[in-house]
């Protein structure tokens, strides 16, 4: 069974990429004024934010019930928050000159925190990942 730091570091990915998700689709006119930000990007990220949680979700729960996930499991999360830490840079860089502070802290900050989380998934979690099974 993966350690249970491990299984912790999954559950915090899924919850915090649900949770933005569902806030942000909830209330995505209010934030959409307050970001400046067209409200389909703002739908965009809410909607990448709640899809995403449900991979990184469903890894923390079958860890939990005592499937440790596959190191290509963990691979393809690590890879898919890397691709979201340049999609925030990309956002960040394309609104600069039209997007509020706080759309730009916002999705900065996200950013920083998906890169930080899959540099702790890589060294924390990945090698506890067991092998693919060879058949």
């Amino acid at each position: 069974m993966m350690p249970r730091r491990a299984r912790a570091i999954l559950w915090l990915d899924g919850s915090a990429a649900c949770v933005a998700g569902v806030v942000m689709l909830a209330i995505h006119d209010v934030l959409a004024q307050l970001h400046a930000f067209p409200p389909a990007l703002v739908l965009f990220i809410g909607a990448v934010n709640l899809a995403y949680s449900c991979y990184s979700g469903t890894l923390a729960v079958r860890a939990s019930r005592g499937h440790t996930p596959t190191r290509r499991a963990i691979d393809i999360l690590v890879v898919a928050n890397l691709a979201w830490v340049a999609v925030c840079a990309a956002i960040v860089a394309i609104t600069a000159d039209t997007a509020s502070i706080f759309g730009l802290a916002h999705v900065g900050l996200e950013g920083l925190f998906v890169g930080a989380l899959a540099g702790v998934e890589y060294s924390r979690v990945r090698p506890f990942a067991r092998s693919p099974d060879i058949t």
